[in-house]
């Protein structure tokens, strides 16, 4: 949301982070609205058909016809080219779970920047369906996200990695700043768990602030011991394949427990790494409640 709502405006995103969110959120809906945005998402049976354009039936009159129809992206460039105007912004979310090659076709030259509409050495090619010549207008801005947890991050074609520039995201602990549950600081919370898992396994794995976003001083323990049971530690068994004294070591090395000797068949262990405030505060090295 940031990112799109500052090439836009042209802003920096550092200008529109310092703004309210609500604010900010609210033009980008409006941007959405209004066609200067649009969004989608990839997936593995994601296509060229969707994505740029494909043969499509239809009926009329009783009759089944197949006709050419433009995809997402193909329209979005289109409306751009017959009104030449401020940035456009096309959002990929997933980017990485995509077939590349499959999807972008001819798309991998276009998208460059001195390949587009207007650019010193501005390209169009013939598209094989419609055989329209098709080009990337200069002002629209392709936008992808992908978790780079994601095993599928070894898909992405190298190609397109000459052609996107990447920025890290990593959790934001400020965000958490002031929320404080029963006596627990979220911030400090997260910021000591997702130490413990960067020296355990590395700093891809990272836990994102998203799972707490919805806390406020008025949550309860029982609050914050939901996101642990139902995200945190399904997690951390995926990290750490049930390798229990590693998720004790995560959560606090001084638990009153020793899941290290257990096996994944045992039907105690997930009884004894349910969350509790002793867990916590053993995050924290804090008092029990």
């Amino acid at each position: 949301v940031n990112y799109a709502v500052a090439i836009i405006e042209e802003k920096t995103v550092k200008e529109v982070q310092a703004e309210k969110r609500e604010n900010v959120l609210e033009r980008y809906n409006n941007y959405k609205k209004n066609g200067l945005i649009e969004f989608c998402t990839f997936h593995q049976s994601y296509g060229y058909e969707e994505f740029i354009e494909g043969i499509k039936p239809k009926i009329e009159n009783g009759n089944v016809l197949y006709k050419v129809q433009d995809g997402v992206f193909k329209g979005f460039c289109k409306e751009e080219q017959s009104k030449e105007s401020r940035n456009k912004v096309f959002i990929i979310d997933e980017i990485n779970r995509g077939n590349i090659s499959k999807i972008f076709g001819e798309l991998i030259t276009l998208i460059e920047d001195n390949k587009r509409i207007g650019a010193c050495e501005a390209m169009q090619v013939r598209l094989s369906y419609s055989g329209e010549k098709f080009g990337v207008p200069k002002n629209v801005y392709l936008l992808g996200t992908m978790n780079t947890a994601d095993r599928s991050i070894a898909l992405i074609d190298t190609a397109l990695r000459r052609r996107f520039k990447f920025v890290e995201m990593q959790p934001n602990v400020e965000l958490l700043n002031g929320i404080e549950v029963e006596g627990v600081k979220i911030k400090d919370m997260l910021e000591v768990i997702n130490k413990r898992i960067e020296l355990l396994y590395d700093r891809e794995h990272t836990i994102g602030h998203s799972f707490f976003m919805g806390l406020s001083n008025a949550s309860t323990i029982a609050d914050l011991v939901e996101i642990f049971e139902c995200n945190v530690i399904p997690l951390l068994k995926e990290y750490f394949y049930n390798d229990y004294e590693r998720i004790a070591a995560v959560l606090g090395d001084d638990l009153k427990y020793q899941p290290i000797t257990m096996s994944a068949s045992d039907t105690q262990t997930i009884e004894q790494l349910k969350m509790s405030n002793e867990i916590i505060c053993s995050v924290l090295h804090v008092p029990s409640f």
